[in-house]
């Protein structure tokens, strides 16, 4: 295995600097946005202004504190990474994903493009982006979120159109600001798709709320009604006052999806892929102090018709270094009734021979990576390997494998 991981070291600098050089173009049409994480958000706006708040800036078009338009800017994501994975099944890595989704032998996580904008004295956000195909021989993928929202006061924003629907932990996280290369199983599993629908969220005293309601088709636009219903709750309360820490929170999820919620809907080539679980939960918490953090999330989902109840845990400590470097590492146990668990599409169940589909009854990971900060989350890069075993019930499919995965991320 050595030769292989030094193999792989060398190869890696090729996806850097192909990435670099498509980071120096796009960031000639670069936008500032304000990034999550207040640590990150500090490090860059306490400094004078830098040649990243430059670049990033150039394609903020407007941008004024009062008026019906108050901001207006371009918004793109790229994320390319490659991964490669050893297994008792054979050996796998982002080489094997399908040739449209690939630069060479690296995948092209994400891809988008569109705007950002703020209206009515800021009050009001009206935001679009679309999905582009790696391959650019149709660049238009698919409506990936447009919506409108208007902020009547801290107790109450309400919003309509497309967007993700959020739940638990590491979904509620945008991909730009996530800490592991890829979200884990029970997450991946648990979670829809992009829905049409209208949604609602407000602060009360130490208590934050949010209620939504979606039509359940994932279409490549709009909704066309032929899927059901999707709906979610969520209710959070703030100890940061309570514990002394810079950052501690607990939220209960809950998701409720009818018969014909589907994660693959008639605009897709191919039979709609119906939605596997009645119901989900999540109760999951984060807390940070000075340069550590610690993330956890309690996941369980209810099984419809031959998919079985699962249920599992997630850990993650983290640790900044450096004000730039950061540790992350990350413990998964999930089981599921029935062989209801099943290895993950991105690249586990790549690996050749792979027995029952990939599913399992009781699974475990560990992840240990580190994230180096450019430019906080608007630009990093990233590394980590995970080691997963997956027991295969009675359908012997028994897994075991570790994979190494080195991704560079970048948004403006």
């Amino acid at each position: 295995m050595v030769p292989r991981l030094c193999f792989f070291h060398h190869k890696l600098h090729l996806p850097l600097l192909l990435a670099g050089f498509l980071w120096a173009c796009a960031t000639a049409h670069a936008a500032t946005d304000s990034l999550a994480n207040a640590a990150l958000a500090n490090a860059v706006t306490k400094k004078p202004v830098s040649l990243y708040d430059q670049l990033w800036g150039l394609p903020v078009f407007y941008d004024e504190k009062k008026g019906f338009l108050t901001r207006f800017q371009l918004y793109g994501i790229l994320q390319i990474q490659d991964d490669q994975g050893w297994s008792d099944r054979g050996n796998f890595g982002s080489r094997d994903r399908e040739q449209d989704n690939r630069w060479g032998d690296f995948e092209v996580r994400r891809m988008r493009l569109g705007f950002k904008s703020k209206w009515l004295d800021g009050k009001g956000r009206l935001d679009g982006l679309i999905d582009i195909n790696p391959d650019f021989n149709q660049f238009y993928g698919r409506i990936n979120i447009l919506f409108f929202e208007y902020a009547f006061s801290d107790a109450l924003t309400m919003g309509i159109g497309k967007h993700q629907a959020y739940f638990a932990l590491e979904r509620t996280t945008s991909s730009r600001e996530t800490l592991t290369i890829e979200r884990s199983l029970l997450t991946d599993m648990l979670w829809t798709s992009w829905y049409t629908g209208v949604w609602a969220s407000g602060k009360a005293g130490k208590y934050q709320w949010k209620l939504a309601a979606y039509a359940g088709d994932d279409e490549r636009e709009f909704t066309t009604f032929h899927g059901g219903a999707l709906l979610q709750a969520g209710l959070a309360y703030d100890l940061k006052e309570a514990t002394g820490l810079d950052r501690a929170s607990i939220v209960f999820d809950y998701q409720k999806a009818t018969r014909e919620t589907s994660v693959k809907g008639n605009t897709f080539e191919g039979a709609p892929a119906p939605y596997l679980f009645e119901s989900a939960m999540s109760l999951n918490s984060s807390w940070e102090k000075g340069p550590w953090g610690f993330y956890t999330d309690i996941l369980h989902g209810h099984g419809r018709g031959s998919q079985g109840n699962v249920s599992g845990i997630i850990l993650m400590p983290t640790f900044f270094v450096t004000p730039k470097l950061q540790f992350v590492g990350r413990y998964q146990y999930a089981v599921g009734e029935n062989d209801g668990l099943r290895l993950s599409s991105r690249y586990d169940r790549l690996a050749p021979n792979i027995t029952d589909k990939g599913h399992g009854g009781e699974y475990h990971a560990f992840y240990l990576g580190a994230n180096y900060y450019f430019y906080g989350h608007k630009l990093k890069l990233m590394t980590g390997v995970e080691f997963v075993t997956l027991s295969g019930g009675g359908h012997g499919g028994d897994y075991n494998g570790v994979s190494w995965s080195s991704a560079i991320r970048m948004y403006f």
